[in-house]
């Protein structure tokens, strides 16, 4: 039984962690299909804006959804 409540407690943890990032749609607020900087921040508190920049790959300012999706899952 310890080992059962033990698995369903790590899950919980793991779910909640992998939760906290915010989907693409959702954070593309105005939804132009691209998420700005601010839209970015917004939705990723804890991304440095070093790695928001970093995460421009094309350097046009916003992020696509790929761009979005790979730094999310940092």
């Amino acid at each position: 039984m310890k080992k059962l409540l033990l698995a369903i407690g790590f899950s919980a943890f793991s779910m909640a962690a992998y939760a906290q990032a915010v989907e693409f749609v959702v954070a593309d607020a105005n939804g132009d299909g691209a998420v700005t900087m601010e839209e970015a921040m917004a939705a990723l508190p804890s991304v440095s804006s070093d790695a928001l920049a970093a995460a421009d790959t094309d350097g046009d300012g916003v992020l696509s959804q790929p761009e979005y999706e790979a730094l999310a899952s940092q």
